[in-house]
């Protein structure tokens, strides 16, 4: 039997039988199948009957006893008739005539089969009670769901029920005598103008009609047809229902599919055929029909990859087994979607599926997002695996490593599994597990987030110096734990301790220098300056401190004075003597250096070192004398002779001397010896100052000779040469000294060197190290003074200018910090903080910091914030936020003669969540910037064009540290602009709002709050 039943070639011409049939087996007491006209006649579904023992048939109960006994016992070979009457499922009184076969013998041992069949012809109805028209039309008309109505051919109502005051809120006098289109949806107005689709025998139309009070009700409109003897139309009768509800629930829930992309679909397993929604023909694509006769098509639409697998899930279904598969289709123009189908299986009674229902969901999106989570773990996880930084994850109540990354091989010199399971107390330098513990306790009360300083324990015995972020995390199952992340800080802290060995070697150098150090300004004014120059001048610190150098230079020295000045600002270094006037009004004979300070290849101060020569001129004087005397002996002979001061100042020079270095006699005097004497190293470098032996000679008053060293000549040539110094004593005093050299270059010639100098660096590092002490030390007077002035008594218009003054001199502070800043960001040691902010209390205050500034320009200026995106308090650097602002806004007032200055802050937030993008303009009517200029903007010490440099000032560093702090707060900065039209500076940084109830703030934002 199983063969017959699985066989589609025979269930399609039993399914097709004019009469109802039913096949039975006896032995399982089950029913095999049934066709639809079976179904029809007994009233009732196909899955329902199908559940149903054949003994609970409504066909078989009303059985004679004789005819049931005949059944039992197979003896029906020639057929069995049998009239019977009953009442249908839907209430029909029917006798019908049933005709039972036997399809298999038990005697060939075979399962037996019987054929029910009920002939078509042998169908009678009952005959229905009589009702008087009259009454049945009386009983239609009071039907108040129905809107029931008679029109002529053209569609003109003749008569409407009086439900359509109930229904429609019309009156029936309103409604007879006007076109029924009338009073349908504009849409069905339309298509009622087509031919047939006014009325119509055998199709039933779902339009909508209008209320009297305007809105719409969806009707389910059947019509009937009357006509004349000749076949012509004269009436139209139509009965509507009521099926808004329903049309709004079927709306709904396809709406709802629509939103879950989710379809349903039903297979009949007894005809094969399966029905899909319009959701779920939408997501294949609509390569399915609304009944499909098998299950092919579905198949054609899935991945070769996937099909053998869905094709397995689809027999387990049909053996009656609930499953869950996700699979992938492509639809139209090769796009894969990937679903997931769940499906229910309706059964017999003794268990055979007759029926599967189940529904298919697009999970595209989610599918892709779990992908993507996938690769950003394998990301993360090679990020981890790959690190230079020690990365790790601590229980927290002794700190016992239950992750360590491989790199603590490389730094610790042990393996991750030999750390696993250990505390990491055991590897910390002892002196450190204190301040260790101390710091996890803070972080763990969320009151630090900074990082800590301490030392590993190598396996080796040495220490490594660490700097370590930590963070606690609550895992999923509750527990929380530490995650940190170590980075080798060793050469970092070698370093540092150089810097400071350095920073305290100039701090001695400067202080406790036998000569007299200084710094100045570019405009001349002393800076710093060490006690040997307020010993030298007679002025106190204070007093020389802002004062420019010319009433100190005599009168006489003051034109030269300012020419080596202004060669040093050009950065070249500069050595002259001069006449200075003490404080008491004696002169003082002096010599002094200056020396650029260089930062970032740009001069921004000059150093200056200052000896009293007054005694080394009276020297120079008597050596001037005992050289007039030796001229003519010295003019004579072929050595080189070069008199020299106890400072080391050329006092005579012979002609030979002066030949064999290429010098004029007349101007090396009074020179200093390393000037005329230029001896290299064996490395190629000159002898500069105290490190030249000629200098120590001369210092120590002691005699040197030396053999074979390269001389150079004033025209870079060099020669080889021998020399002796001795020294000149008078009277037990040395004087000076007399040097006599030779030129050998004939005997033997050797490779000269070259010099490479190298002092901007040294330079650099130094004038940053003082600036930071020194520049901020009136300022911060200032800034007292200003304290000191808000605490006094004074009235509201006092204390507004007071908090303007306030703030000018913050902003102040700021602008001096520029170059430190610059500095700081170039050497990567800028850091960004976090710290919620006030975002409208933040940005009135800059713009009242130039409220002045621009009301004199006769610009106005305004700000504005979208307060429907812009949170009141979000999380930044305000000190760092505030100072991009200041320098947009300082350029756009500037920049801008006539007009206005506007800053708008607007925020896009990420759905879902507090994290936001702070966007914030600066939009000016100024003179605007060429476009092929505007990439120069953001460059360091960048002018656009001299000539707006001396109208307009500036460094050329507001808009680079601008860009340079956007970017360290993650965010991208640009402008737009045209040439005389105006500019709009913009930015943007990522950040997180801070809900006033917010419960899982950040330990910074906690402290804040």
């Amino acid at each position: 039997m199983r063969n017959f039943t699985e066989d589609w070639f025979w269930e399609p011409m039993f399914n097709k039988l004019p009469v109802g049939a039913v096949l039975i087996s006896l032995k399982t007491e089950q029913i095999v199948m049934m066709n639809e006209r079976f179904c029809e006649i007994l009233g009732s579904t196909r899955s329902e009957l199908l559940t149903r023992k054949p003994r609970e048939l409504l066909v078989l109960k009303g059985l004679s006893q004789k005819a049931l006994q005949r059944i039992e016992s197979y003896d029906v070979a020639n057929g069995l008739q049998e009239t019977i009457s009953f009442q249908s499922a839907d209430g029909r009184a029917m006798s019908i005539t049933a005709e039972f076969s036997l399809l298999a013998s038990p005697a060939n041992g075979k399962e037996p089969l019987i054929l029910c069949c009920i002939d078509r012809a042998e169908i009678k109805e009952a005959p229905l009670p009589m009702i008087g028209q009259e009454e049945l039309l009386a009983l239609i008309l009071k039907s108040g769901q129905d809107l029931i109505s008679i029109s002529n051919a053209d569609g003109i109502i003749e008569y409407i029920s009086p439900s359509a005051t109930h229904l429609l809120g019309y009156r029936q006098e309103e409604m007879v005598g006007r076109h029924r289109a009338e009073f349908y949806h504009s849409a069905d107005s339309e298509e009622m103008k087509q031919p047939g689709k006014l009325f119509s025998d055998s199709e039933i139309f779902n339009r909508s009609i209008r209320h009297k009070d305007g809105h719409y009700l969806w009707f389910e409109t059947s019509f009937h047809v009357i006509r004349g003897a000749e076949g012509q139309i004269t009436k139209v009768l139509a009965i509507a229902r009521n099926i808004t509800k329903r049309k709004i629930d079927e709306d709904t829930l396809a709406r709802a599919q629509r939103i879950a992309k989710i379809g349903s679909w039903r297979w009949d397993l007894v005809t094969r055929t399966l029905s899909f929604s319009e959701e779920i023909r939408r997501i294949y694509g609509y390569q399915l029909e609304p009944i499909e006769r098998d299950h092919k098509s579905l198949l054609s639409a899935v991945v070769t990859e996937d099909r053998k697998r869905l094709r397995r899930a689809i027999l387990s279904a049909i053996k009656g087994q609930p499953d869950e598969i996700i699979y992938r289709i492509q639809v139209e123009g090769g796009t894969i979607r990937t679903l997931r189908a769940q499906w229910e299986v309706s059964a017999r009674s003794e268990g055979k599926p007759i029926e599967l229902v189940g529904m298919a969901q697009d999970i595209t999106e989610e599918s892709l997002i779990a992908q993507q989570l996938v690769e950003n773990e394998k990301k993360y996880r090679l990020i981890t695996e790959n690190s230079l930084d020690f990365i790790s994850r601590n229980t927290i109540d002794d700190c016992t490593f239950l992750y360590c990354s491989p790199s603590c091989y490389s730094l610790l010199g042990y393996n991750p599994e030999e750390l696993v399971g250990t505390s990491a107390f055991d590897y910390v330098y002892p002196e450190d597990i204190g301040p260790l513990k101390a710091y996890l306790q803070r972080t763990l009360d969320e009151t630090s987030l900074t990082p800590i300083t301490f030392r590993y324990l190598h396996k080796g015995g040495r220490h490594i110096w660490f700097e370590v972020n930590c963070k606690f995390i609550t895992g999923q199952d509750g527990h929380r734990e530490i995650i940190s992340i170590a980075r080798d800080i060793s050469e970092r802290k070698r370093i540092e301790f150089k810097l400071k060995e350095s920073e305290q070697r100039y701090r001695s150098l400067f202080e406790y220098n036998p000569l007299a150090v200084y710094s100045m300004n570019l405009e001349g004014e002393y800076l710093t300056a060490n006690p040997n120059l307020q010993k030298l001048t007679g002025y106190s610190l204070d007093e020389l401190v802002g004062m420019y150098y010319g009433p100190i230079v005599a009168d006489k020295d003051l034109p030269r004075t300012q020419y080596h000045f202004n060669q040093a600002k050009e950065g070249n270094p500069q050595s002259y003597d001069l006449s200075i006037i003490h404080k008491d009004g004696h002169p003082i004979e002096i010599n002094t250096v200056n020396i650029p300070i260089i930062v970032d290849e740009e001069v921004v101060g000059v150093y200056g070192i200052t000896r009293d020569i007054t005694e080394r001129n009276r020297s120079m004087e008597e050596i001037k004398k005992l050289s007039r005397e030796l001229t003519l002996l010295l003019n004579t002979v072929s050595e080189g002779f070069i008199g020299l001061d106890i400072n080391g100042k050329v006092a005579f020079i012979n002609p030979a001397g002066a030949s064999m270095l290429g010098e004029d006699a007349g101007d090396v005097i009074g020179r200093s010896c390393d000037q005329i004497i230029r001896e290299i190293r064996h490395d190629g470098s000159f002898y500069r100052g105290r490190n030249s032996p000629l200098e120590m000679a001369l210092l120590q008053g002691k005699p040197l000779l030396r053999t074979e060293i390269v001389l150079w000549r004033r025209d870079g040539t060099s020669f080889l040469a021998n020399y002796q110094v001795n020294p000149i004593w008078d009277r037990g005093e040395r004087k000076g000294a007399v040097m006599v050299f030779r030129d050998i270059t004939d005997e033997k010639e050797i490779i000269r060197a070259k010099e490479s100098a190298e002092r901007a660096d040294q330079a650099k590092t130094e004038f940053l190290t003082m600036m930071s002490h020194e520049l901020r030390t009136p300022m911060n007077g200032i800034m007292g003074m200003i304290d000191l002035l808000k605490t006094t008594d004074l009235d509201e218009e006092q204390a507004n200018y007071t908090d303007i003054l306030k703030e000018s001199g913050e902003s102040l502070l700021h602008i001096l910090n520029d170059i430190l800043d610059f500095s700081r960001i170039e050497t990567g040691k800028m850091s960004i903080g976090e710290e919620p902010i006030d975002v409208r209390s933040l940005l009135g205050s800059v713009v009242d910091l130039f409220n002045a500034k621009a009301s004199e320009k006769g610009l106005t200026l305004s700000w504005s914030v979208n307060e429907d995106s812009v949170p009141d308090v979000i999380v930044a650097d305000a000190l760092r936020l505030r100072q991009v602002l200041v320098n947009l806004i300082s350029n756009a007032i500037k920049f801008t003669e006539q007009g206005s200055v506007t800053l708008t802050a607007d925020a896009v937030r990420r759905i879902g969540t507090r994290e936001l993008t702070l966007t914030i303009r600066v939009t000016d009517t100024g003179i605007g910037i060429p476009a092929d200029r505007q990439h120069q903007l953001f460059l360091s010490f960048s002018q656009l064009h001299p000539s707006l440099n001396r109208k307009y000032g500036g460094t050329g560093l507001g808009l680079a540290i601008s860009k340079k702090l956007v970017e360290l707060m993650g965010g991208i900065i640009g402008v737009d602009s045209r040439e005389f039209g105006g500019s709009t500076f913009y930015f943007s940084i990522p950040t997180r709002a801070v809900e006033p109830k917010d419960t899982s703030l950040t330990p910074v934002e906690e402290a804040y709050e």
